[in-house]
């Protein structure tokens, strides 16, 4: 199984990866619709990528009422289906690693589900701050 794995200490904050993921996904440069964000982490000064790590027992898949999330047996990626979800939002809260979030617009959420295996993201970063990983 892989997942995109973010080095926040080689990120610089140019948000590239928002707008590649957006344009990859819909079209449009949007960060408000990418897959993947990078926030600003104050405290220690630096740009933290947040995307989804695919987790092993996603807790979002265990506690979506609806089945809106599901993770795919053969590729372990955590899939979404919008035409589930109720927008109750129980699996943005119970990320641990804040990668689902709502979209400020329509109010459905937001996760990575990898681009088929070959992250956009992580082609297009300039300072290779992300990179495809495997787990186990």
């Amino acid at each position: 199984m892989s997942f995109v794995l973010p080095n926040p200490d080689t990120c610089t904050g140019c948000r590239l990866c928002e707008v590649i993921c957006s344009f990859n996904k819909s079209g449009n440069c949007d960060p408000f619709i990418s897959r993947i964000r990078v926030e600003k982490d104050e405290i220690n000064s630096i740009e933290n990528p947040v995307v989804c790590r695919q987790c092993e027992e996603p807790e979002c898949v265990q506690v979506c009422p609806v089945g809106a999330l599901v993770k795919d047996p053969f590729t372990g990626v955590v899939e979404y289906d919008q035409g589930k979800c109720i927008k109750c939002g129980l699996c943005t809260k119970a990320c641990p690693w804040g990668s689902i979030w709502k979209n400020k617009r329509d109010g459905f959420i937001l996760k990575c589900d990898l681009c088929g295996g070959d992250p956009e993201c992580v082609k297009y970063c300039p300072t290779n701050s992300l990179f495809l990983a495997n787990s186990k």
